[in-house]
């Protein structure tokens, strides 16, 4: 039988092209179900653990994308190194971000909060679920997760809740926040002063100090000093008998940070170096009551 190649080549090309269809098909099948597990089995970790895990808290390159990460880990290096009053710091220290809560049913599992994913848009899983399911549809959530695909696979780029939040502004808000703070000589020294009016929180001044600092009696004579020289907490006692918690305080704004800037508030030097006011100086020879010598 003779074989029509004019027929055949058009037939080819249908059938050729139908296989790439079919091809792409399969592979947005599986992108799509990618994403989904990406967030169906995070949940069913994340809701199978008996304490609250904070975002700084995930394995690296787990979840979130590069730059995501990154703005979590400076969060995290901010709070630790720069917060240094009683303020609760960290993004969603106070929370859960994953469920969008501050407290949940403490029987809540993975079928219990009646999860499901959906697509919302191109590289966008809505997740919904409810924090506390016996107490109806008051309590339901839903969180959408921007998906970017990276060397490991997808991960979440941001995660935007109810009211028009973003996780990714809302840490940047909040690390940009920490920042001035740590410039307000007002905060710092209000901080440090609210400590040495009362001998129970004495210990948290320390909090502010740069070591070694510079400590000087009222005699003038001056000995630079460690955290654990007993003599410091001795001088931080003079201070707060002296009634260092009145003193008059730098008003917010009044005083523009910069590196090496060094003001002196009653006793204390505060200078301006990594980021922050520390105190570097204790002079007691400047508080209003200096202690008797020991004899």
């Amino acid at each position: 039988m003779k074989i029509d190649k004019k027929r055949l080549l058009p037939l080819g090309a249908v059938l050729f092209a139908l296989a790439i269809v079919g091809l792409m098909a399969d592979i947005a099948w599986s992108v799509r179900q990618q994403q989904l597990d990406l967030i169906t089995n995070f949940y069913k970790d994340h809701l199978a653990r008996p304490e609250t895990r904070q975002a700084s808290q995930l394995p690296s390159g787990s979840f979130f994308s590069k730059e995501l990460e990154a703005l979590v880990d400076a969060n995290l290096q901010l709070c630790d190194s720069l917060s240094r009053g009683d303020d609760i710091c960290g993004y969603g220290a106070d929370g859960d971000v994953f469920l969008d809560t501050q407290e949940v049913s403490p029987t809540l599992d993975f079928e219990r909060a009646h999860f499901k994913v959906e697509r919302a848009g191109d590289n966008i899983i809505e997740a919904s679920f409810n924090i506390y399911p016996d107490m109806g549809a008051a309590y339901e959530r839903k969180v959408r997760f921007v998906l970017v695909d990276e060397d490991n696979g997808w991960r979440v780029d941001d995660m935007l809740y109810a009211q028009g939040r973003s996780m990714r502004q809302e840490l940047q808000r909040e690390n940009a926040a920490v920042l001035a703070r740590a410039s307000e000589l007002a905060d710092a020294a209000g901080w440090v002063f609210n400590y040495l009016g009362n001998e129970d929180m004495l210990d948290r001044a320390v909090r502010f100090i740069a070591f070694p600092v510079q400590v000087c009696d009222q005699y003038g004579v001056c000995t630079a000093m460690k955290r654990d020289d007993m003599r410091l907490m001795q001088a931080l006692d003079a201070l707060a008998d002296s009634e260092a918690g009145a003193v008059a305080l730098p008003k917010p704004g009044e005083v523009q940070a910069s590196e090496g800037k060094v003001v002196a508030v009653h006793a204390l030097d505060f200078t301006f170096q990594n980021k922050a006011w520390w105190v570097t100086k204790i002079d007691l020879r400047r508080s209003s009551s200096p202690p008797p010598p020991n004899p």
